[in-house]
């Protein structure tokens, strides 16, 4: 779940709880006032029938007739019941029980106002009925109308809080868009940083808020990290150059102890291997210097005018030497216009990025190898194709990380170091490293680079 949409959905829920709340609180509120009034409603029709009860004597027919009519106009399911000072019902319209507790609670209070279900029982004990032997009226309905205005209210603060709610959906995921804008163009300048060198620029007018403080972690961290490259790239650069000369001297007299050794068939054996791995030793740490090389500003390497033809002819002298027992065929396509393959570069990166993807062929793609160099439109390219079991989708998408290696290159020499300086390098010279595999049929690296004019 992306910020924005988090951020959008809890102003949502937070809204909707407030809603929630205040639709409860008024509807509670409405629901005491309709129960209110209705008590008061069933109160005046128990006294109203107090007093046709006390003034029945003296009325005249008319008058009697009268109050027979309003006492007709009954609530709905409307109850009434009087008791005399006997303790007997002198008047009784739907019978209805009275509890005692009821009939305490009016005594003490001059009301008793009851609520069970949608039915409200409201008993009165007025002093003044006393004389007139009454003691007791209790009088009951259901308030139907007034359940019915509830209902209605309810249905509609429903419909309104819905309506609001969905439209503070929208209006919050407008403002989480607005608000979270500084936050995306961060998030884009950061993603276009290469290098530990660079830095992120102040955001503008936002002195002293998070997002200001946030772009100065993150440069700090910049600079942090800047200073553990310098110091790993010293490290290697320096490691790397000091070691190369006591392997080459250590090649150079297992050398000629093989010359010496001409006759004796262990002693020669194990003299080659010697020899064997102390190649591999140089080429892992030219693969290391190389690297630390690529490590620094582009700025910082020397380019020059080179012919990636060239290049392609020194690296493969050099992984002929390497694996004299492998066969690689080496095409060069003439342009139609008689352009040559030439680019911007540094010819020793170079080399060594065709010297790294022509060992990785001949030791992974079997003895089939091609190294071809062409050019097409504005760009010079250099293809090496095998025709060896090829990588798995998930080797593809990961071998351009330093030091990984796949499953089925376990076996064999390497460190997981040669693709991703391929990698670097490309990226150095402004060019790209292209990778296609199909399992069983091959791989092919293409290197992309952009044609340089002669004399520019």
């Amino acid at each position: 779940m992306s910020f924005r949409l988090r951020m959008a959905l809890v102003f949502t829920l937070l809204v909707g709880a407030l809603l929630a709340l205040f639709g409860m609180l008024v509807f509670a509120h409405a629901e005491h006032l309709r129960e209110d009034e209705f008590f008061d409603r069933l109160e005046d029709r128990a006294v109203l029938v107090e007093r046709m009860i006390e003034e029945s004597r003296g009325m005249t027919v008319g008058e009697a007739e009268h109050l027979a009519r309003v006492l007709r106009d009954a609530l709905p399911e409307e109850s009434i019941v009087v008791i005399d000072t006997n303790g007997q019902r002198i008047f009784e319209r739907e019978p209805i029980d009275m509890p005692v507790s009821w009939r305490e609670t009016a005594s003490r209070q001059g009301r008793a106002r009851i609520t069970q279900g949608d039915r409200q029982f409201v008993v009165v004990d007025r002093p003044e009925t006393r004389p007139v032997g009454i003691l007791y009226t209790m009088a009951s309905a259901i308030d139907a109308a007034g359940h019915q205005s509830v209902s209605e209210l309810r249905r509609s603060m429903w419909i309104t809080g819905l309506a609001a709610l969905l439209l503070t959906a929208g209006l919050a995921w407008l403002y989480a868009t607005w608000a979270l804008v500084p936050v995306r163009l961060l998030v884009r300048r950061a993603a276009e940083i290469h290098e530990p060198t660079e830095r992120l620029p102040e955001p503008s007018g936002r002195r002293g808020d998070e997002l200001s403080e946030l772009t100065t972690v993150l440069n700090e961290l910049l600079a942090r990290i800047d200073g553990a490259f310098s110091v790993q790239s010293s490290f290697i650069a320096n490691a790397s150059h000091e070691l190369r000369t006591p392997l080459t001297i250590l090649r150079g007299e297992a050398h000629q102890a093989k010359q010496a050794a001409v006759g004796d068939a262990e002693l020669s054996k194990h003299l080659k291997s010697i020899d064997e791995q102390a190649m591999v030793m140089q080429d892992l740490l030219e693969q290391l210097l190389w690297l630390a090389q690529t490590r620094g500003a582009a700025e910082r390497i020397p380019f020059d005018e080179v012919r990636l033809d060239e290049v392609a002819e020194r690296a493969l002298e050099r992984c002929r030497a390497r694996h004299p027992d492998r066969r690689v065929r080496f095409a060069m396509d003439e342009d139609h216009a008689g352009r040559e393959p030439l680019v911007s570069g540094n010819a020793v990166l170079l080399t060594a990025a065709l010297y790294n993807l022509l060992t990785n062929a001949v030791k992974y793609g079997g003895e089939d190898v091609e190294l071809r160099v062409s050019v097409s439109g504005t760009e010079a390219l250099v293809a090496v194709t095998d025709h060896g079991k090829g990588m798995s989708p998930d080797a593809l998408a990961r071998v351009r990380e330093l030091f990984y290696r796949g499953d089925d290159a376990a076996p064999l020499d390497g460190h997981g170091i040669g693709l991703a300086l391929v990698d670097r390098i490309m990226q150095v010279h402004n060019g790209r490293l292209e990778l296609s595999a199909v399992q069983g049929k091959g791989t092919m690296a293409l290197l992309r680079m952009a044609l340089l004019t002669p004399g520019l």
